[in-house]
Order: structure tokens, then C-alpha cells, then sequence
């Protein structure tokens, strides 16, 4: 293990403690019938705004770490993450998803 190891490690690690907290952040904020419950609309803007953002963060930074993970070890085990991420970047897109092809008439 050395330091590209551990670095990469840390990084993933505070990423899904971002990502953990910023669940939590909502899963608090409800009340026994699973209703969110905020003070005022004002409140309820600001609350999904930073939750939207810190998940966002979170998921960034948990991806930088796998993908530091992925690439110093792409000899063993990290073409299995990469072969996925190269072709997303490459081709653009996901195979059998809808939600770029016009409807069909009925």
C-alpha cells in the first residue's frame, strides 16, 4: 500500500462521509410519518439547495477517490471501474435508457 493508496482511500472515505451527512440531514428533518417538516417555505428552499449541493459535492469527491483508486490499480482490478467510465465519456450515453428517444404514437 503506498501513498496513492492511502490518498485515494481518504478520499472516498470523506466522500461517503458527505454523502452520509448530507442523507442524514434529510432523514432528520422528518417527522414520524415520514413528512419533511420545515418552519417556512424560505426554510425548505434553503435546506433542499444545501442538501442538493452537498450531495453533489459528495458525490464528486466519492467518485474522485474510486477513480484515484481505479486508475493506480487499472492493471489488477481497476479496468473493471474504468471500462465504464471510459465508455460514458467516449460514447455518451447508456445503453436501453428512454429518456432520449421520442414516444411512440400510440
Amino acid at each position: 500500500m503506498n501513498s496513492v493508496d492511502i490518498f485515494g482511500s481518504l478520499i472516498a472515505l470523506v466522500g461517503a462521509w458527505l454523502l452520509y451527512r448530507s442523507r442524514k440531514r434529510v432523514f432528520d428533518r422528518k417527522n414520524a410519518y415520514g413528512q419533511e417538516v420545515f418552519t417556512s417555505y424560505g426554510h425548505k428552499l434553503v435546506a433542499r439547495s444545501i442538501d442538493l449541493i452537498a450531495s453533489f459535492a459528495a458525490t464528486i469527491v466519492l467518485l474522485t477517490g474510486i477513480m484515484v483508486l481505479a486508475i493506480e490499480h487499472q492493471y489488477s482490478w481497476g479496468w473493471i471501474v474504468l471500462a465504464p467510465a471510459i465508455w460514458l465519456f467516449v460514447v455518451g450515453y447508456i445503453p436501453e435508457r428512454n429518456c432520449c428517444r421520442p414516444e411512440k404514437p400510440r
